[in-house]
């Protein structure tokens, strides 16, 4: 972890904290764009199975000796 007081005594008293808060804000960002990308993935990575539409069976279609003519 980063100590204020290194970055006052090496760039002074007036740009160490200004230089010490940007870093650690910089790095606090970085760390919740990293979770947000993380949690997109996961959710992009999950696979929604499509519904059956009007009772599919996944048989494919009726063969003509079931089909039943009318006439």
């Amino acid at each position: 972890m980063r100590k204020l007081q290194i970055y006052v005594d090496k760039y002074g008293p007036l740009a160490g904290p200004k230089l010490y808060h940007a870093l650690q804000s910089q790095a606090a960002h970085a760390g919740v764009s990293a979770r947000l990308r993380r949690k997109i993935e996961s959710i992009r990575a999950r696979q929604v199975r499509p519904m059956p539409l009007f009772g599919e069976t996944g048989h494919g279609p009726v063969p003509e000796t079931e089909l039943i003519e009318v006439g």
